[in-house]
């Protein structure tokens, strides 16, 4: 049953991993479950997929859990769904708590069963098209600006939008934090709306991200400056640039830097690499699925979860001291 899955929550998300499941190939869909049963009957015929009637019956039928429901039900869920032996795909947070996480991890290695944590924008494609551009980082720096939607207002900030930034952050620095500074803003909701951090990490390299759920426009751009290069990421748009430097040439045909002092010109070179046109949720599926029946690792688990919400809190206190 390891390409048997059943899929629980069927809300704005829920919606499109039902879509997206029932085109993969990889995966056979038990059927679907949401406490909302007029809702589950009703995606049941349009999808032509089995209704579940309950929770219980959901685990019985399938092999891995695909979790997109309330992050505050997502505990409960996983604990169930690890006792009774499944794989489990959990949508981020994993839990609402680090007590939670922990407690799930202990459960997990126990009963030997694959967890994978829905930090999808490891999986867009223009940030993994950038990866073997983004050794030996010096400064990061993130703009995440969404239009208002009271969707996930509940948590502030840092927990609905930022940890994604989080995540591709300490995928990509391998050192401790050294440091953190926020400050944010509750500008409709009883939690901060925008958010800045500052991250300092024990190497030198420092992160500066600001969060905003107020804006005009979407706005995901993630931006790199490494000893070799600068690393522009369009996470929205899924357009990758670098543009590194070299000493010019008498016929240099991209733009040159004369610098001042009698230091050497320097030309801007231009790379664009290739994105490949894929869907960032539909790969995390297919991640998981190849973890399970190759015995591999998950590409992000409880334990990358951990520490993104650890970071996470920690900037929370910083902008409610």
């Amino acid at each position: 049953m390891t390409n048997t899955i059943a899929l629980l929550g069927l809300g704005y998300l829920g919606k499109i991993h039902l879509k997206l499941l029932k085109e993969n190939p990889n995966w056979k869909l038990a059927g679907i479950y949401d406490i909302d049963q007029e809702l589950t009957s009703q995606l049941s015929q349009q999808y032509q997929v089995r209704a579940f009637k309950s929770l219980e019956e959901a685990i019985e039928n399938a092999g891995v859990l695909d979790i997109v429901t309330p992050a505050n039900t997502h505990f409960s869920i996983a604990k169930q769904g690890i006792i009774n032996g499944k794989h489990l795909f959990i949508e981020k947070p994993c839990t609402t708590s680090l007590a939670e996480a922990k407690q799930l991890r202990l459960l997990m290695n126990e009963a030997g069963v694959f967890v994978q944590v829905g930090h999808v924008e490891r999986f867009n494609p223009a940030f993994i098209a950038a990866l073997p551009y983004l050794r030996n980082a010096a400064f990061i720096e993130i703009h995440r600006l969404a239009q208002y939607n009271p969707r996930g207002t509940d948590v502030s900030v840092v927990l609905d939008l930022m940890m994604h930034d989080l995540d591709l952050i300490l995928s990509v620095i391998k050192a401790n934090v050294k440091r953190i500074s926020a400050n944010g803003a509750a500008l409709v909701s009883h939690t901060p709306d925008i958010v800045n951090a500052r991250i300092e990490f024990d190497n030198g390299c420092v992160a500066n991200i600001t969060t905003n759920r107020m804006a005009l426009k979407n706005t995901r751009k993630f931006r790199v400056f490494t000893d070799k290069n600068f690393v522009s990421i369009n996470l929205l748009d899924k357009i990758t640039e670098v543009i590194s430097l070299k000493n010019a040439s008498a016929n240099s045909t991209n733009p040159v830097l004369a610098p001042l002092n009698g230091l050497p010109k320097k030309e801007l070179v231009f790379e664009h690499p290739v994105i490949l046109p894929t869907n960032a949720i539909n790969e995390e599926l297919n991640a998981l699925y190849e973890s399970i029946n190759s015995n591999k690792p998950v590409i992000v688990g409880i334990d990358d979860s951990i520490k993104v919400m650890e970071l996470a809190f920690e900037i929370e206190s910083k902008v409610n001291a």
